[in-house]
């Protein structure tokens, strides 16, 4: 086979971990761990495109996902849920050689639409969609240096307010300690007004993830009361900062500042080059700021549709005002109903 022809993989073929484990920029969505749970979770169908060299070995691969939805629509997501997943390649030129290959596999199918959650080079048939911030802090072996560059009165101040109010950081990894995050999650999202995830989610983030060393929860306590959790997921020296909840009357303690230093000093110890602070909507400068707090780099990433047309840009707040209302103004259970009904559909 040529390494312009391209095809569909097996997520967990064993090829493909040897490959992520070999790029700098694979992360834990690349993982087959992670595909796998949204396929178990949601019933997306995996399609792993590949170009493979002489030997069949991945040279250039794209992942991304089957969504069949009767709300939303019949289209590939590159991937669902998770807020960056590049294209991993070798060069400039199996990149052109994947993204040609993959129009061809659309036509073919009917000029399915892609939704890639990263910045693809611009050709035709390739649109920019959604733009959003993506904040990096590097770590370091010495976790004093990284602190060092964290902002002094925003950052640094807090974490040493936190802990001289005498606030506990406990890591987890066990369902118990998924259940208690999971409840604190459930009242935050209320809180928003947004729907959460379904329960089997996280659950399947400790049976698929956690309990294979790929990820964890921390819990800040005062003596005995829970104030905050987050969950980190991890993978190939990049550590991700991918849930959070906390109980609003707890924040003049500032247990997420001592979470997030506790998850940074976690990854410097364990020889973790990145922490991924995840995407940032560009109207949200304030928590734009908070993460610059940290040390962090921003970049501006804008994800990219593959389809024949321009996407259309939909007038959706509206429709998210009209639900944050709802799920604000009602119990726990409608946050949980919205969610188990809906969530899979907006990948």
């Amino acid at each position: 086979m040529t390494n312009t022809e391209l095809t569909l993989l097996d997520p967990l073929d064993t090829r493909w971990l040897e490959f992520i484990a070999a790029q700098p920029d694979a992360n834990i969505f690349h993982h087959p761990s992670w595909m796998e749970l949204l396929r178990v979770c949601y019933g997306y169908k995996p399609a792993l495109f590949v170009l493979l060299d002489e030997a069949s070995r991945p040279i250039a691969a794209l992942p991304s996902m089957q969504v069949q939805s009767w709300l939303t629509g019949y289209r590939m997501v590159s991937l669902p849920f998770s807020d960056f997943c590049q294209p991993l390649t070798v060069n400039d030129i199996s990149m052109d050689a994947l993204l040609a290959g993959v129009q061809m596999w659309r036509h073919k199918k009917g000029n399915m639409e892609m939704q890639v959650h990263w910045s693809m080079p611009r050709m035709d048939g390739v649109y920019p969609a959604e733009k959003f911030a993506r904040h990096i802090t590097y770590l370091d072996p010495d976790a004093r240096k990284v602190l060092q560059k964290f902002a002094k009165t925003q950052v640094q101040q807090r974490i040493h307010k936190a802990e001289r109010e005498g606030l506990i950081v406990r890591l987890g990894t066990t369902w118990d300690d998924l259940q208690l995050f999971y409840d604190l999650h459930l009242k935050t999202r209320k809180r928003l007004g947004a729907p959460i995830q379904p329960l089997r989610f996280f659950r399947l983030i400790w049976q698929r993830l956690i309990m294979q060393d790929l990820g964890f929860v921390l819990l800040a306590y005062k003596n005995s009361q829970l104030l905050a959790g987050a969950v980190f997921l991890h993978y190939n020296k990049t550590l991700t900062y991918k849930y959070s909840a906390s109980d609003p009357s707890s924040w003049r303690l500032h247990p997420n500042n001592l979470i997030l230093w506790r998850a940074i000093n976690w990854g410097c110890e364990h020889g973790y080059r990145i922490f991924d602070w995840g995407r940032t909507d560009l109207d949200q400068q304030g928590l734009r700021e908070f993460k610059l707090g940290w040390g962090s780099e921003e970049q501006i990433i804008y994800y990219s549709v593959l389809a024949d047309r321009p996407p259309k840009t939909t007038a959706s707040g509206w429709r998210k005002r009209f639900q944050s209302s709802i799920i604000q103004h009602s119990p726990n259970m409608v946050c949980r109903f919205i969610g188990e009904l809906l969530y899979q559909h907006f990948a």
